[in-house]
């Protein structure tokens, strides 16, 4: 089952509210289990891509990466 979260995205400007799907689970390198599992989101407003943890049911963002965007 997918899992939607309400997210509001970090990137400046962009005033995005709203539920996503994550695009993707972040890998680690060397197939480690992270401690906190990591998700990839991408807004549909202004196609930039961030990182966030899973913390419970919800989310919170991760800083922005320059490589990212």
């Amino acid at each position: 089952m997918l899992t939607s979260y309400v997210v509001r995205c970090p990137h400046a400007g962009c005033r995005y509210f709203g539920s996503l799907q994550p695009s993707a689970k972040v890998q680690t390198p060397h197939g480690t289990i992270p401690a906190r599992p990591q998700v990839l989101f991408k807004c549909p407003k202004c196609q930039t891509e961030w990182k966030a943890l899973l913390v419970g049911d919800d989310v919170r963002p991760l800083p922005l990466d320059k490589g990212l965007s």
